[in-house]
């Protein structure tokens, strides 16, 4: 599983110097780098992206992820730099999307004093000794990790549950109403104020839940081009590396695509409850 690091060093120098152990530890194959970016936290407390590594699809979760704590710490949106690969400088929410703890924050925000610098990194890591030995050499303060996770796809199963219960309850009682005015032959102003009311908000709940199903595939086509991405740069790592780190590295190939099957299938279920929903 992917992890999310952070190191913390006292000046810009050694942050850079950390950058490089990072990448020199990828080429030797025993960790896979898929994302950097080195942060700075000024005086005022906030936090600022001074350099990024061009990533493409790969460095989505990251830019979510450093766009998220620019935001938390109250860097201007502007100083994100390539906000294009489609994070947001949200804050909270952003670190919630991309599947971090509230403990995780609460490190990042200890730790990354302000005059400090960081590098944060996505990693995949076979074991913590290379990466902690380096990291200590150069007097990174502290190495926090943290797995991503997919709460972002568990999330939206339970929002879709959550719609499709809401607009089986608005039919329902939309039913019910129209039966009785039938039954009654007549209708006050406040009985057809009511209906009009039941059915805007059944045609609201079923936007929302066509923007969930449209959520779905976004996401679903975005971790596929991850996961496409994810291999070929792991494929290139072990064309390099000796048979030993070779195989260790294709495991990594094969334990990311199971993770992507688990994705997929939330993913395809959150879309299929909102198609079930749109067609009663």
């Amino acid at each position: 599983m992917s992890q999310f690091a952070v190191m913390v060093f006292e000046d810009e120098k050694k942050a850079y110097e950390g950058l490089h152990a990072l990448q020199k530890l990828h080429a030797e194959g025993s960790l896979t780098v898929w994302g950097t970016d080195v942060l700075r936290r000024d005086a005022d407390g906030r936090v600022t992206i001074i350099k990024r590594e061009d990533q493409g699809p790969l460095g989505t979760g990251l830019g979510t992820l450093a766009g998220g704590l620019v935001g938390l710490f109250g860097g201007p949106v502007g100083a994100v730099v390539g906000m294009a690969v489609g994070a947001t400088a949200g804050g909270v929410g952003d670190l919630v999307h991309v599947g971090v703890s509230e403990e995780f924050i609460a490190a990042v925000e200890r730790d990354l004093a302000p005059g400090k610098f960081a590098v944060i990194a996505e990693i995949d890591e076979e074991w913590v000794v290379p990466l902690d030995s380096r990291m200590e050499e150069l007097g990174a303060k502290v190495v926090v990790r943290e797995d991503r996770l997919t709460f972002a796809e568990d999330a939206l199963e339970k929002r879709v549950n959550a719609r499709k219960a809401r607009l089986a309850q608005l039919k329902a009682e939309h039913a019910q109403r129209k039966a009785e005015k039938a039954r009654e032959r007549a209708g006050s102003k406040a009985e057809e104020m009511l209906q009009k009311l039941l059915t805007e908000e059944i045609e609201d709940e079923r936007r929302k839940l066509e923007s969930m199903a449209e959520k779905s595939e976004k996401r679903l086509d975005s971790a596929r081009q991850e996961l496409t991405a994810k291999i070929l740069a792991l494929r290139a790592q072990a064309a390099v590396a000796n048979p030993e780190v070779g195989n260790r590295i294709e495991q990594r190939i094969v334990e990311l695509t199971n993770e992507f099957a688990e994705r997929e299938q939330k993913l395809n279920r959150a879309r299929d409850l909102t198609r079930q929903a749109l067609q009663a």
